[in-house]
């Protein structure tokens, strides 16, 4: 079973704050889901694999 993190969770793994974190929502480059009322979730998965996209990448624009 995925592993979901909220945004402090996903915030810490990425390095970024909160305001960042629904910046990549937004922009699409982070999935993310909806569990009722409370509040929004990402997959585990897909914070590494957007961690790795910027590493192959190597485009601090990206983040």
């Amino acid at each position: 079973m995925e592993k979901r993190l909220n945004w402090k969770q996903a915030c810490d793994i990425l390095g970024c704050g909160k305001t960042k974190f629904y910046r990549l929502i937004r922009d699409k480059k982070l999935p993310a889901y909806r569990a009722g009322m409370k509040g929004i979730w990402v997959k585990e998965d897909d914070v590494f694999r957007l961690i790795e996209t910027l590493e192959s990448v190597d485009d601090a624009d990206l983040m």
